[in-house]
């Protein structure tokens, strides 16, 4: 008996744990964790749907919309309601026939996870007005298919400045879980390259929200206020229509026009690519970049055709690379009055000196034997002057050898070249830091750069032609076409270094200003004089009248528009030689505009980048269009 009566009072015991416990559960759920379940119950039953906001304009310096936003007529479905209807499949089947749309595709863009079941899914955009009315007009037909307005990307100028503006592509998953992006849906576009990427934040706006009360099943009971979207910011550029316009035609023009002629073997030139460039010496700003072979970005708002992406993707063209800024080339012969006083600064040349000027040149000491050939015979001796102004190869030569020999010497030690150094303190060697994504930093050749190259250079040991060829822009140095322009901006207002830009303000839709850009030449040129910066100048300015220039600016009013220019003819074999001109525009004391233009296998600087540039400069001033051409024979 008392076995049994042990057993009973455990088990009394056990069912007075059990309901304690009990107790405790339900006192916990029903006073402790109220607050949490009620609110567990109010998500369940309210879902937030976001709704887009506008994005920012960009507009050309004179507030002409270069991007804005059109009206696309879309068609939604709601899949709840359409579900609920019975009538799925002969609403879809009606649909494929109004829009053209296989019923295997609608329910495929119906299915689209990215939305949920109470969620209206576009299922056709840019809709013909007269099915979206249609269906409008009919509701009883279509149970859950609703019409919407909706904004997609805009261009009133069509492709002019494509690769400035850049285009948007819906985000990734990848990017969904970064940090940058939080707040983004899976539906939302991103900008992918140009001014869109770059000033995304500004552009984007902030989303709306739109409240929708559903029961446990998920189906929509009725919606509740809503909260409005913010647009974004515009964006108001230095980019100058007019000029913009002018660059591209008359790049394009210039083009087609070396199509016509030969190179020194007699081949046809290809001109396969070219970059126009314009500056504004005061403040650094953009006035016009135009890269050619282009692309139309409204090509994206749609989606890409089949023969669309074939020529995006093709590589040889690479029309979506903007060369002004991504495309690395040998700059030739407009490196030489960087390089010249990159010379005065070290001591190695002086504006009063002379140098001989010869047909050949052989470093002295050099085993190897090998010889640096001027671009044409001659043996004579000239100032910095003239040998910019007559483009004198064998004078930079010299300059270039006596760098390698205070290398050599071990004056600054291993890695600290002078000439380098030098050269870097341009901007040489690094991105410009316009506002532009992915820009390339192009590259200024050493000792350190010669070790990873030994299919270059025997055993990666640097040798004194690096330095020689660098002197002159060839073989070894890279530079965007936006370094060269830099730097001949630098010449021009006298040793400021501008970072270039494109936006000057970031700008509210009513125009109250947010942010300025402006103002980007606070960095001077270390240990340069104004007057070693003004006698290069000068001498630029006889490169136009009597120099590699002359014959294509002849007839050119130098007098009353002055343009100080350098001919560049940089060799890349097996390509055909690319054409530079690098120009500074206007009054010496307070120059107008610095322009660039450079034509991958576009012969001779001064065959078709100079008369590109002519022509882009009367067009600027509104001259008369003067004679343009000169002669396959070189002028470099």
């Amino acid at each position: 008996m008392d076995r049994i009566g042990v057993r009973l009072r455990v088990l009394a015991l056990l069912v007075v744990l059990m309901f304690v416990a009990l107790t405790a559960r339900l006192w916990y759920l029903q006073v402790l964790a109220t607050t949490r379940f009620v609110q567990q119950a109010r998500e369940n039953s309210v879902r937030f749907v976001p709704t887009d906001a506008l994005r920012g304009q960009i507009l050309a310096a004179g507030g002409q919309v270069l991007v804005g936003n059109q009206e696309s007529l879309e068609i939604r479905i709601v899949p709840d309601e359409l579900r609920r209807s019975g009538r799925a499949e002969e609403v879809l089947y009606r649909l494929s026939e109004l829009l053209d749309v296989s019923v295997r595709e609608l329910t495929r863009r119906l299915e689209d996870p990215r939305y949920y079941p109470y969620q209206p899914k576009p299922v056709a955009e840019f809709v013909d007005p007269l099915v979206y009315f249609y269906i409008a007009e009919h509701p009883e037909q279509f149970p859950g298919v609703y019409g919407e307005r909706t904004s997609v990307r805009s261009y009133p100028e069509q492709t002019l400045a494509a690769h400035v503006l850049g285009t948007l592509n819906q985000i990734t998953a990848e990017e969904l879980e970064d940090p940058r992006f939080k707040g983004y849906g899976t539906s939302d576009l991103v900008g992918r390259s140009g001014l869109e990427q770059v000033y995304e934040r500004w552009l984007r706006g902030t989303k709306g929200v739109q409240k929708f009360i559903v029961n446990s099943d998920g189906e929509t009971i009725r919606a509740l206020a809503a909260v409005p979207p913010e647009p974004g910011h515009d964006l108001l550029l230095e980019l100058d229509l007019d000029v913009q316009r002018i660059v591209e035609q008359e790049l394009r023009a210039g083009m087609e026009r070396a199509r016509q002629l030969t190179d020194s073997s007699g081949v046809p030139l290809r001109a396969t690519s070219g970059v126009g460039i314009v500056l504004d010496p005061a403040d650094g700003g953009v006035e016009a970049m135009v890269s050619l072979p282009s692309y139309d970005p409204a090509w994206f708002v749609r989606g890409l055709t089949r023969d669309q992406q074939r020529y995006v993707s093709n590589d040889r063209l690479a029309p979506l690379l903007n060369r002004a800024t991504q495309g690395v080339f040998f700059p030739g012969s407009t490196f030489k009055a960087i390089s010249g006083l990159v010379a005065v600064k070290a001591g190695i040349a002086s504006l009063s000196g002379t140098y001989p000027c010869t047909s050949t040149y052989v470093h002295p000491g050099d085993e190897s034997g090998a010889v640096f050939t001027n671009w044409e015979p001659a043996n004579t001796y000239m100032s910095l002057a003239t040998a910019l102004r007559t483009s004198c190869d064998t004078v930079f030569y010299r300059w270039g050898s006596r760098f390698y020999d205070l290398w050599k010497q071990d004056q600054l030690g291993k890695g600290g070249e002078l000439m380098q150094k030098l050269i870097r303190e341009w901007g040489f060697g690094a991105p410009t830091g316009v506002d532009l994504p992915a820009e390339a930093g192009g590259l200024v050749p050493d000792a350190a750069w010669a070790e990873t190259r030994p299919d270059l250079f025997e055993d990666g040991v640097w040798l004194p032609g690096g330095n020689i060829l660098t002197m002159i822009g060839s073989t070894y140095l890279r530079a965007t076409p936006l370094q060269v322009a830099r730097a001949y901006m630098a010449i021009a207002n006298r040793g400021r270094l501008c970072r270039p830009h494109l936006v000057d303000r970031i700008i509210d839709a009513d125009g109250t200003v947010v942010r300025e850009v402006t103002g980007r030449c606070d960095r001077r040129l270390p240990g340069y004089t104004e007057t070693q910066l003004r006698y290069v100048h000068q001498a630029l300015l006889q490169v136009t009248q009597s120099g590699t220039a002359a014959c294509a600016f002849a007839g050119f009013p130098l007098t009353q528009i002055p343009v100080a220019g350098k001919t560049g003819t940089a060799e890349s074999p097996p390509r055909q030689d690319t054409s530079w001109f690098a120009a500074i525009v206007g009054p010496v004391e307070k120059p107008d505009h610095v322009i660039v233009v450079a034509v991958e296998q576009g012969g001779f600087g001064s065959q078709t980048a100079a008369p590109i540039v002519r022509r882009i400069v009367e067009r600027i001033y509104g001259l008369e269009a003067g004679p343009v051409g000169c002669s396959a024979e070189r002028e470099d």
